[in-house]
């Protein structure tokens, strides 16, 4: 019987995610089972499990072999639920992969890939820690911090082998999937050693290189800001999000987003990030109706698109009639009317 290889990828499909950066990703994923298909080792060997996190973690695919698998959807939610997904990951990994007996050998040491553009939202240190901690190792670690909001210093606490794609984009992004089928098919060709991807080899410069701390530059605290925006003439949700700009020191806006169905998958839109609205400059308007201000409920904290003139509406998440104290835009005004 042909011992099979595991391959975990670790998906970050948080908010930061939404839109192209996605998009890309999960044709990405699709490029990359779809090489691996072609190759003749890879699927004597290879077995896909594929684990999305954002609010919480879910496996999309189960441990299957490379010949059965089909892409599956990636949709973004908010959080970035690191932690828990790397406690289903270390699940996952006791209960599917065979350790060797005294009657056949078990499945080589799975490969696990980590994708993800920011920081944890949830408790992730005591779950990074059982995972790198268990003897003997369950698993070959990789983690690629993908654009300049990557925390390395997170990703060195769940492995040491550590690579940035340094931007998110189509042609990058396929870079990196490229890399990884290429990484699966030699594992699947030396399977039989204790396979270690080769940083080494990745050019020094180059869009995707291995992560060397002192190359890297500091994100910021809070290197993005967002808010999520329900415009009251279509009741509909859009994202808006503001980017820190260390050189001016300011949180400028980026183009809003509308958001999917079903992106507020747990319930209810989180309330917005504390932040200092002095640093941030600029109010794109509502990408649905036009609306250039914004108003948040008092009540039930929705944050919702107003016209500038307005002295007085009913909040279009919980109803309530709000006075509108006059003021710059990006102030939130409202109050209990």
């Amino acid at each position: 019987m042909t011992r099979r290889l595991p391959v975990y990828l670790l998906l970050d499909c948080s908010e930061s995610m939404l839109g192209k950066p996605l998009e890309d990703t999960e044709a990405g994923l699709k490029n990359m089972i779809s090489a691996l298909k072609r190759d003749p080792r890879a699927i004597e060997t290879v077995h896909l499990s594929v684990i999305a996190f954002d609010t919480r973690a879910r496996v999309l695919i189960p441990l299957t072999e490379i010949a059965m698998v089909r892409p599956p959807s990636l949709q973004a939610h908010p959080g970035t639920a690191l932690g828990e997904a790397l406690n289903l990951l270390r699940v996952s990994i006791v209960k599917d992969v065979k350790k060797t007996d005294a009657v056949s050998k078990g499945d080589f040491r799975p490969l696990v890939f980590i994708l993800t553009d920011g920081r944890p939202t949830d408790e992730w240190e005591e779950a990074a820690a059982l995972l790198r901690n268990v003897e003997p190792r369950i698993a070959s670690v990789y983690a690629v911090g993908c654009g300049d909001e990557a925390d390395f210093s997170i990703m060195r606490k769940i492995t040491p082998n550590c690579v940035h794609l340094k931007k998110l984009s189509a042609s990058s992004i396929a870079e990196l999937f490229v890399w990884l089928s290429a990484s699966v098919r030699a594992g699947s060709t030396g399977a039989g050693q204790d396979f270690r991807v080769g940083l080494e080899k990745l050019p020094r410069g180059g869009t995707l290189a291995p992560a060397e701390g002192a190359n890297l530059p500091a994100a910021a605290s809070k290197p993005r800001l967002f808010f999520h925006v329900l415009c009251r003439e279509r009741k509909k949700y859009y994202m808006l999000t503001y980017k820190y700009r260390p050189e001016r020191k300011i949180y400028l806006p980026e183009e809003p987003l509308p958001l999917p169905e079903g992106f507020f998958s747990e319930g209810a839109a989180p309330e917005g990030p504390e932040a200092d609205v002095s640093r941030m400059w600029g109010l794109p308007p509502c990408p649905f109706c036009g609306a250039a201000a914004l108003g948040r409920c008092p009540g039930c904290g929705t944050l919702f698109c107003l016209g500038e003139e307005m002295k007085e509406c009913a909040c279009p998440g919980c109803g309530a009639g709000l006075s509108l104290s006059p003021g710059a835009p990006s102030s939130f005004r409202g109050s209990p009317g």
